[in-house]
């Protein structure tokens, strides 16, 4: 058996007194570099420091606005739509490198790091709407291959283990007016290179519907959220993951912060918005170690092998602070790595 990997989905609250608004503008305009990175190279190790093994670079800008804007903006495109490579730049990359240094200078091993991109569905819906124009679904798909491209090379002191799509709308919105060959094929140009590369290439979903379709493209990670809807694994069948050599990400701890803190204030009678000291009801009572092992054995005694990463749901940008946010990626790390003890002692 191999060891399940604890990756984490890239996006956390901002600290205490920083805007993702002030974050948007200092990464755009470039006028208080000094400020920014310590935020991000800050964020990037705690999450190292939390026991994540592949990190996702931190996320404090909108997912898909962060590429889409870029996309956008003619100077950065040789006609619309058409970015030109070197543009297709990844800040947060560049940034991480520092940390990725000290690691490898402390630790004597590269650091492996995952990165996260808009999707071509999630990035068209939000450029274009309903309407389907194949052609621009398409150049996304291009202008995403570009930030893949990038990522490699933006790479010199760690390694990129795995890129991953973030495709919410897929199997959730009925807005999507793609076929699915169309889909399929956009899918295909957007993650073929990863591949290429040997790094993974994982496609983050809320609902795996449309897993067999993804099967057949060169995506080889169908990332889900199982721990808050575990009726979603019942959609997956082992024997189409093994025939296309396909692999899974669960989500082993819920991140859906509205309604763990909606459980707390029932259970305590309290408003844990206000009284923030219940907050950490959800870390010390919900979603604990134990908790997360256990989901990840239930999830195991289904698809076994195929599983190959865990993690929280989703991001964490809307959690009430960073403390929290850490503590569960903690415990995640801590209910992965317990998890995988006790299958190699058995």
């Amino acid at each position: 058996m191999h060891e399940i990997i604890c990756i984490d989905e890239g996006s956390l609250p901002t600290p205490e007194g920083v805007t993702r608004e002030w974050v948007k503008a200092a990464a755009e305009n470039r006028s208080e570099d000094e400020k920014l990175f310590s935020i991000i190279r800050e964020a990037f190790q705690r999450k190292i420091d939390a026991g994540v093994h592949v990190p996702t670079y931190p996320q404090f800008r909108d997912m898909i606005g962060q590429f889409l804007d870029v996309i956008k903006d003619e100077k950065n495109c040789s006609e619309p739509y058409v970015l030109k490579e070197e543009n297709a730049k990844i800040l947060e990359l560049e940034i991480i490198d520092g940390v990725a240094k000290q690691y490898k200078k402390e630790t004597g091993k590269t650091l492996e790091v995952r990165v996260c991109i808009a999707g071509p569905t999630d990035m068209y819906l939000q450029a274009f709407g309903a309407t389907a124009f194949v052609d621009a679904y398409h150049l996304l798909a291009k202008d995403i291959e570009k930030f893949v491209k990038q990522a490699f090379k933006t790479a010199k002191n760690f390694e990129i283990k795995v890129i991953a799509l973030d495709e919410i709308s897929l199997g959730l919105t009925d807005k999507i007016r793609f076929s699915d060959a169309d889909i399929s094929s956009a899918l295909t140009v957007a993650s073929t290179y990863a591949r290429q590369q040997g790094a993974d290439m994982e496609i983050h979903l809320y609902s795996p519907l449309k897993y067999k379709l993804i099967c057949e493209t060169p995506i080889n990670v169908i990332g889900f959220e199982y721990a808050g809807t575990p009726s979603y694994i019942d959609l997956l069948d082992r024997k189409v993951l093994e025939d296309s050599d396909t692999y899974v990400g669960v989500g082993v701890s819920r991140t859906d912060i509205f309604s763990l803190v909606s459980i707390v204030n029932e259970k305590y009678g309290i408003n844990a918005w206000k009284e923030k000291e219940y907050m950490q009801k959800i870390i010390t009572e919900m979603e604990t170690p134990a908790v997360i092992k256990k989901r990840l054995e239930t999830a195991y005694s289904i698809l076994g092998d195929r599983i190959k990463y865990a993690n929280p749901d989703c991001g964490l940008a809307f959690w009430p602070d960073q403390g929290l946010a850490f503590e569960l990626l903690e415990n995640t790390a801590k209910g992965i790595n317990q998890f995988n003890s006790e299958k190699k002692e058995r």
